[in-house]
């Protein structure tokens, strides 16, 4: 009977994590994409440690400025990577994925350059798998020209072989480690930088739409980092 009890609140617990906890494993999907997008994804490998962790290494092609530090959180479908340079400079780079309307993965890449802790540009990339192949669908799921109706200026067009320091916009977007929805906060040039909004995920139409404003400093002002 303790048996069965425990097996019972075992299955209570699995079916109350959310979809992207339960389906996605973000680790293989970022190995994926790697290979199906090897222009403009980034290089780092990552790859079992021998204490039965995971370990990150500079990719192939020496595509780090420093030591990369890998942030992995399997339960909440997300990686960060902050890989720090020479100097005060590091690119920030982050993962994370959703189940869209048809139950394929839809996945964000976020990257964005800092300066002394304080982000300065920002990219935003989509893939769907939805197609049996990971396909870049950015237009399709992100409120158009954001950058522009929320920061009030234009960033560099991004394609799938954007890499590095080029076409940072004026808009970072920080992916979410719990929950489904997106903080965008505009920095930089932006004319209203340090302002943001709550970007909404809605699995019906399979797209996030733009919510209200972000209350409060932006988290790296929180932190002391003005």
């Amino acid at each position: 009977m303790p048996v069965l009890l425990a097996a019972a609140l075992a299955g209570l617990l699995a079916a109350a994590l959310p979809a992207r906890a339960q389906e996605l494993d973000i680790l293989s999907i970022y190995r994926e994409l790697q290979v199906a997008q090897p222009n403009g994804f980034p290089a780092y490998e990552i790859a079992p440690s021998p204490d039965g962790g995971v370990r990150i290494e500079d990719g192939p092609q020496g595509a780090s400025r420093g030591h990369p530090a890998l942030l992995l959180d399997a339960m909440g479908a997300f990686l960060r990577v902050t890989d720090g340079g020479a100097g005060d400079d590091a690119m920030v780079t982050e993962l994370a994925a959703w189940i869209d309307r048809e139950g394929f993965p839809l996945v964000a890449l976020s990257e964005r350059g800092v300066r002394q802790g304080v982000p300065f540009g920002g990219r935003l990339r989509f893939y769907s798998r939805a197609s049996s192949r990971w396909n870049l669908v950015t237009d399709r799921v992100w409120p158009k020209d954001l950058d522009f109706t929320l920061c009030r200026a234009r960033g560099e067009e991004v394609t799938e072989e954007t890499a590095g320091w080029d076409a940072l916009g004026p808009m970072v977007a920080l992916l979410p480690r719990a929950g489904t929805d997106i903080a965008a906060w505009c920095v930089g040039a932006s004319p209203v930088a340090g302002t943001g909004a709550a970007i909404i995920w809605d699995r019906t139409t399979g797209t996030f739409t733009r919510g209200p404003a972000l209350k409060g400093a932006a988290p790296w002002v929180a932190a002391g980092r003005d």
